[in-house]
Parts: C-alpha cells; sequence; structure tokens
C-alpha cells in the first residue's frame, strides 16, 4: 500500500516514466509498472485526474495509444526501436 502511495506522491509533482520510477525508487521495473496500474485506477476513483503524454517513435514521430504505460517494443509504423517512453503523471482532486 505505501508504494501506491509513493507513486501518487511522485507522479503529483510531474510527470515521469516507468523506468524513472522504478530507478528512483530502487525497485524492479515490473514490480513499479503493477503498481502504477492499480494506483491510476484508485487515483481516478479518488477524483484525481491522470495525465499520460503516450511512447512515441523518436524516427518517424507515431504516437502510441494513451493506454500502454510501459515502453514499447517497436514502432508499427517504420520498425525502428528508439522510442520516448510514456510519461504519467497525476493533478490532485481538490
Amino acid at each position: 500500500m505505501t508504494l501506491r502511495r509513493d507513486l501518487l506522491s511522485y507522479l503529483s509533482h510531474e510527470p515521469r516514466s516507468v523506468s524513472r520510477l522504478a530507478r528512483e525508487l530502487r525497485l524492479p521495473r515490473a514490480e513499479v509498472e503493477d503498481a502504477l496500474r492499480h494506483m491510476t485506477r484508485s487515483a481516478r476513483a479518488a477524483g484525481h485526474r491522470i495525465v499520460v503524454v503516450p511512447a512515441r517513435c523518436r524516427s518517424c514521430g507515431f504516437t502510441f495509444g494513451e493506454d500502454k504505460l510501459s515502453k514499447p517494443g517497436r514502432c508499427p509504423q517504420c520498425r525502428e526501436s528508439r522510442i520516448f517512453e510514456p510519461q504519467v503523471g497525476i493533478e490532485r482532486a481538490n
């Protein structure tokens, strides 16, 4: 439970990627990704707004869907693997 609270705190200050959160929290990416999925559902239910800057291909500019929180392996358009990770942020409810 405290990991999800930590994620809420981190993401309310500025958007971050899953790998950056994993480095800052010193946890495996898979664990952070799982906690992030649960935390976003809970945050929405509590009235917070989830802001996702979707992943984007560095080569052709293809933008992935906002529902994908982890970094995709390859671009479906140009097949390149140079991809900007999605960034997740939270705007707290007042």
